[in-house]
């Protein structure tokens, strides 16, 4: 049986530039925030190239240096949300462990991951309803999204897999068992809303709460523990 998911410190909010980018690195992933923000809060119709300029007090000039149609930065959006938990997750489903032990701590991963950067988050889980394909640019990145999703979803596929062979997890074929589990997560991104003033152990309560909820729905011993019980008498919600 899993052990309640293990509180440990949260990897920080951002994906942002580390101190080996360059300026270019930084600019695109300014305007990549301000364009999550803008698709997450108006939709993809509603926001244009300006309003990101706006929202970036810089010129449209700035945004087609990197990108040349609103297509290819929403595109963009989605693979750099998509990198991220790729980065985070990929290790740790790689890594050594029990199959029940490495996905309560993917789900956990994940999880805080969309809490903590919601915008792109957001975008890359719920944006792909259209098939944007204006450019050539952007049928490489939709190409690109379309496999990076794929790739992502079956790294959890490949443990759920192991875990259902190791008796661990409910006897259902992986593909079967990993989309609920996967929509259990991600539909965090549907009803969470940011709080500016949300304390990080609240969103921590919260990653804690979900994860646990997907593990239970999916381990063959159902005695797993809340790994938040203590902290979760009080609503983190608010």
């Amino acid at each position: 049986m899993a052990g309640p998911t293990k509180r440990a410190p949260s990897s920080g909010a951002g994906a942002g530039a580390g101190a080996g980018s360059t300026p270019g690195d930084a600019s695109r992933e300014e305007i990549l925030r301000a364009a999550a923000e803008l698709f997450m809060a108006a939709g993809y119709a509603a926001t244009s190239i300006d309003a990101v300029a706006r929202r970036l007090g810089a010129t449209k000039g700035r945004i087609y240096h990197h990108y040349r149609s609103k297509s290819d930065l929403y595109l963009e959006v989605q693979l750099a949300a998509m990198r991220r938990l790729d980065d985070a997750v990929g290790a740790i489903a790689r890594g050594p462990g029990r199959p029940e032990e490495r996905l309560a701590a993917m789900a956990l991963r994940h999880v805080r991951i969309l809490l903590t950067e919601l915008p792109m988050q957001k975008v890359a889980v719920q944006g792909l309803g259209r098939r944007l394909a204006d450019t050539p640019s952007s049928a490489r990145r939709l190409r690109l999204v379309l496999r990076m999703r794929d790739d992502y979803e079956r790294l959890f596929g490949e443990v759920i897999d192991q875990g259902v062979r190791s008796g661990a997890f409910v006897d259902l074929p992986p593909r079967l068992a990993t989309k609920p589990f996967f929509g259990a997560l991600n539909w965090t991104t549907v009803w969470y809303g940011q709080r500016r003033l949300q304390h990080p152990e609240a969103v921590d309560d919260i990653a804690h709460a979900l994860a646990d909820f997907a593990m239970r729905g999916i381990l063959k011993d159902i005695q797993h523990e809340p790994a938040s019980q203590p902290t979760l008498l009080r609503d983190p919600l608010g």
